[in-house]
């Protein structure tokens, strides 16, 4: 019962703190995209960034730890992250290991995750990454392809210096996703992995060879994660208050000048890289670390200070939705909004790049005449 009550805290206020920011900043700042489609981008951009410190602080509070070795990610890079994907909430901890590992500590990374499309319609967390340019793709490759092109010329005409994380694996490690990994193995006559999947290599060579056209690929970060004691393989064990006592991350930069330049190596260039990963990962488990030199946790003060304001903000937000018929008619309007947006159109994000180039075109055209 302890247990219950712990995770049902923790997941109210990770949930409260996403549906506060989009209710309380994020639709506010919705009128800022007809004028200027940039600051709207930074605006957006930053307050992802403020929210991932509650996150961090969240976990802190509920006793995670998060062990963080090797090379520190720079966030003025425009870079690739591929991670293995061992459970469905592995992006929870990463957010508190991006806030170990970037340096300088001066500066903001702009994380963005390639998702599976249907992640989008989920009320709240679906809506923000939404308007935080997340990309999501179909597994359909003539409609991704279309999807991350307009995504990557976006951020190269902004000159965003994003960070793309993205899970060559696809899915996270289950019994049933490694069963169909050892048939690929099988029928390509593969290695069968114990601690990753097999990766796929589409999508990472077109995004590596793209942002290398570009001239707009600083590096790629190979991420592994691990859970030493216990494994949260969904949401519903959060939620149970089955939170693991410690999460490791090991990370190794590659700069771009070192990555292969055509679509058949650095398809090879993964799947090698996936097989040092499961030889890190078998001597993970035995030593129950990735490496002796771990960066501790710094910067509590910043930690502090979001965990005041977003649990402040969060409890007002629940206040404000029981008692205010006004906000409540706030809420329902944008709610159904983002609904509409969910299931008629590919997505806030891509509404937002093709206004975005009618805005280059036209207005800003027609400002500088």
């Amino acid at each position: 019962m302890r247990g219950l009550l712990r995770g049902t805290l923790y997941c109210a206020l990770w949930y409260g703190s996403i549906v506060a920011g989009f209710l309380f900043i994020a639709c506010p700042m919705l009128p800022l995209l007809f004028f200027s489609p940039p600051k709207f981008r930074k605006c957006g951009d930053l307050l992802l960034s403020c929210w991932e410190l509650y996150s961090t602080a969240l976990l802190k509070v509920f006793g995670v730890k998060i062990f963080v070795s090797g090379d520190h990610i720079s966030p003025n890079e425009s870079a690739i992250l591929v991670m293995n994907h061992r459970t469905r909430v592995d992006w929870n901890f990463l957010w508190a290991a991006m806030y170990q590992a970037c340096l300088p500590n001066v500066a903001t990374h702009r994380l963005k995750f390639v998702l599976k499309d249907p992640i989008r319609h989920i009320p709240g967390p679906g809506w923000i990454m939404q308007m935080n340019g997340f990309l999501y793709i179909t597994r359909r490759w003539e409609e991704d392809q279309s999807r991350l092109s307009r995504t990557l010329d976006y951020l190269v005409a902004l000159d965003r210096r994003s960070q793309l994380l993205i899970f060559p694996e696809g899915t996270d490690l289950t019994k049933s996703s490694k069963e169909k990994s050892d048939k690929y193995a099988l029928k390509h006559v593969l290695p069968q992995y114990s601690f990753t999947l097999h990766p796929k290599t589409t999508g990472f060579s077109y995004l590596v060879r793209h942002l290398q056209q570009a001239s707009y690929l600083d590096a790629v970060y190979d991420l592994t994660i691990a859970y030493p004691d216990y494994i949260p393989q969904s949401e519903l064990d959060l939620f149970k208050g089955k939170l693991p006592n410690e999460v490791h991350f090991h990370i190794k930069r590659i700069p771009s000048s070192d990555m292969p330049k055509h679509d058949l190596t650095l398809r090879r260039w993964l799947e090698e890289k996936w097989y040092n990963k499961e030889e890190v990962l078998k001597q993970f488990y035995q030593k129950k670390t990735f490496s002796t030199e771990v960066w501790p946790l710094t910067r509590l003060c910043p930690l502090q200070i979001a965990f005041g304001f977003w649990s402040i903000l969060t409890g007002a937000t629940a206040l404000l939705l029981i008692i205010s018929p006004l906000f409540q008619l706030w809420a329902l309007i944008h709610s159904t909004f983002f609904v509409a947006l969910s299931f008629f159109t590919t997505g806030f994000n891509q509404l937002e790049i093709g206004w975005y180039w009618h805005w280059k075109t036209h207005f800003l055209k027609r400002k500088c005449s």
